[in-house]
């Protein structure tokens, strides 16, 4: 054991006989604990949240998508099809037809604009004799006054020629499923067979995208290395995570301005830490003078006061860990707050631990303590030994 770390250690232990350097010690302690407590349990709820929004993008996004860098349509669609189809994990590789248009339910009275694209749909949603199948979000469906098993109209921005000059495409699907959307959904507001969008958007062959999507979306950050690799550069391929960059932005934008704005209560908790460590400065004048006349150096000095400011903020920072990590993982748990889930989509507030970000504060907060005890620290050794012995009596 060093020196610094035997006198510190001595220091913080019999501050306590002394109310005064007591109750400042454990207001120091308490205040840091408070700080880093709040910090943990704000990082958790917020990335709850994001959490989720991550994976409903992972979910609503294809993980792979292939594009031509110049242009409507690619360039080949059969080498895209084949370069996505060949890597490992690949579960679906399908074209993107999409388009716009207006929606309308059978009768035509309410009509909204809309974005469609092609989907996957189950063998069992083509019943014989009855018009194919299409996905609404619950957006384009409240709007038009639509249900599951209704009909719905369709007409796209497209025209196809006719006797009496070109007529806009318009078909009619039967919705066999309604999708319920949010505000960062970026799926269309209808889904449907590759087929039928390739008749509302008058595009009987190629395809201006091809989208992939894997059994991991882990997966997605190397096979477009290896996709874009092959296919060069006249070809853009995006993660699901490209497709969805502003919204990613915005995201790691908010957390660290959470980060920053609940730190300013460390900071707070460091003046505190301040004053503890130059009360103990002042209580301990004599020992400074004795340490000095015995041969200890003022860096020696001074690292017995940082190393001090640094217990402290070990002990504040350990105990504040543990209370926010600990309630934010309670609160997941047990659900503790729940919240309406027709409103909100959830049952509950989500709590999500990162140990990356309890290492962030851990660290933040630490080196805010040590750096509180600096200043003392530099006091402290500026004063002569027979000054300090002088002063001290």
């Amino acid at each position: 054991m060093s020196f610094e770390f035997f006198v510190a250690l001595r220091y913080l232990a019999a501050s306590r006989k002394r109310a005064h350097v007591a109750l400042i010690a454990t207001i120091s302690v308490a205040g840091l604990a408070i700080g880093v407590a709040a910090l943990v349990i704000a990082l958790a709820l917020l990335s709850g949240f994001q959490d989720r929004i991550r994976t409903q993008m992972a979910e609503r996004s294809p993980h792979l998508r292939v594009s031509p860098a110049r242009g409507a349509l690619l360039i080949d669609p059969e080498a895209a099809r084949a370069a996505l189809a060949a890597l490992p994990g690949v579960v679906e590789v399908a074209p993107v037809i999409e388009g716009r248009g207006w929606l309308s339910d059978a009768e035509g009275a309410t009509v909204v604009p809309v974005r469609f694209r092609s989907g996957a749909f189950a063998a069992q949603s083509f019943p014989a004799g009855q018009p194919p199948p299409a996905r609404l979000a619950s957006v384009a469906a409240g709007r038009t006054g639509t249900r599951a098993g209704s009909l719905v109209r369709l007409t796209s921005s497209r025209t196809r020629l006719s006797p009496i000059g070109p007529i806009p495409i318009a078909m009619v699907f039967r919705v066999d499923e309604i999708r319920r959307g949010s505000a960062f959904d970026r799926s269309p507001e209808v889904e449907v067979t590759e087929a039928a969008a390739r008749a509302l958007a008058a595009l009987p062959a190629g395809a201006p995208a091809w989208s992939a999507r894997f059994d991991r979306v882990e997966r997605a950050e190397e096979a477009a290395r290896a996709v874009a690799a092959r296919l060069g550069p006249a070809y853009r391929v995006q993660t699901w995570k490209d497709l969805n960059a502003s919204l990613g932005f915005a995201l790691r934008l908010e957390k660290l301005v959470i980060f920053v704005t609940v730190a300013l209560v460390i900071l707070v908790a460091a003046l505190n830490i301040v004053s503890n460590v130059a009360l103990l400065v002042i209580e301990k004048k004599r020992d400074l003078g004795v340490f000095a006349t015995l041969g200890a150096t003022p860096a020696s000095l001074a690292r017995v006061y940082r190393m001090l400011g640094l217990f402290i903020g070990a002990l504040g920072t350990g105990l504040g860990l543990f209370f926010g990590a600990g309630g934010a993982w309670l609160a997941d748990r047990y659900h503790l707050l729940p919240l309406p889930a027709d409103v909100y989509m959830l049952s509950h507030v989500p709590f999500a631990i990162h140990p990356l970000e309890l290492l962030a504060v851990a660290l933040f907060a630490m080196a805010t303590a040590l750096g509180a005890a600096v200043l003392p620290a530099r006091a402290a050794v500026r004063l002569a030994p027979a000054e300090a012995i002088r002063l001290s009596r």
